[in-house]
């Protein structure tokens, strides 16, 4: 059983249809402060176990991947209540988990981050491998049309937006020459910088929207066409030593995750969500330490 909390708790039933499992206590999973709203409308009623399409309304890649995170649990016999704890900052989020006051975190981490702090923590197999991590520079409406003649070099000189604590995108960008960088606690307030043009652009992943957009409240973002950003490292679950049902978590969540990636789940979840986009296979791929390229 899963339970959402956002202002005012609502429950989705994910593995039983009676009221017996409120009895036994929650674990708790930590989320970002736009997960809970977006997963719901993503879900539509749907039973979490049940989603076998991953191509509908709110589709991303990290409402996916709690999805996964879900069904994978089941498979792998992990049957306790769940419950998203909103936690607004990632690093906070990660400590959460290494201190044991969440078993897991909703979305994947780099796996740099995790190992930080690796004497608390599991580390899941990698559902992104590295080299995987491919996104778009994503602007707004207004600006696309004249940045999507600019070079790469120009560009480069535009006033990047980014989390301070999303290292591996901090170094990617740095890496590739990007000086004018700025930073903003959340997503959220991302889209806000650049809806009031504080900023230019932002590396977001690629959608299954038309014209692969993304729409936070009034702000619509584009990417810049031809062009896509690798970020290195892989993406990984970390799973709390310290909580109480840690262990058992783990051993379920590898279990259950092999058994989607043997059936070709993941890799479908991801392509149909748009974040692998068959439709930026042949755009100019930059990265870190290397020329551009077309991939």
């Amino acid at each position: 059983m899963l339970r959402l909390l956002s202002g005012l708790t609502l429950f989705f039933s994910l593995l039983f249809g009676f009221s017996a499992a409120f009895a036994e206590e929650p674990v708790l999973i930590a989320v970002n402060e736009d997960i809970p709203a977006d997963y719901r409308r993503f879900l539509n009623g749907r039973n979490p176990l049940d989603v076998q399409t991953f191509d509908t309304d709110g589709a991303r890649r990290d409402i996916v991947e709690l999805t996964l995170l879900m069904q994978a649990l089941h498979l792998g016999g992990f049957h306790k209540p769940i419950e998203l704890r909103v936690e607004p900052s990632y690093l906070r989020l990660l400590r959460g988990v290494a201190d044991g006051r969440f078993v897991s975190s909703g979305a994947l981490m780099w796996k740099n981050d995790i190992d930080l702090l690796r004497a608390n923590l599991h580390i899941s197999q990698p559902l992104v491998k590295d080299g995987e991590f491919i996104v778009g520079i994503y602007t707004p409406q207004k600006n696309i049309e004249r940045f999507n003649r600019l070079s790469i070099a120009q560009i480069k000189s535009l006033k990047v937006v980014t989390n301070s604590q999303w290292k591996s995108d901090v170094d990617t960008l740095q890496n590739l020459g990007f000086n004018n960088i700025t930073y903003s606690p959340n997503w959220v307030n991302i889209t806000r910088m650049l809806g009031a043009d504080r900023a230019d652009i932002t590396l977001a992943p690629f959608q299954t929207t038309d014209h692969m957009t993304i729409t936070v409240g009034d702000v619509v973002l584009y990417p810049i066409r031809g062009i896509k950003v690798a970020i290195s490292g892989s993406r990984h679950w970390p799973v709390s030593r310290k909580h109480p049902d840690g262990e058992a978590f783990y051993q379920a969540l590898e279990s259950g995750l092999s058994q989607l990636e043997s059936k070709g789940t993941i890799a479908r979840a991801y392509r149909e969500c748009g974040f692998f986009h068959p439709d930026v296979v042949h755009w100019t791929l930059i990265k870190p330490d290397s020329k551009p390229s077309s991939k």
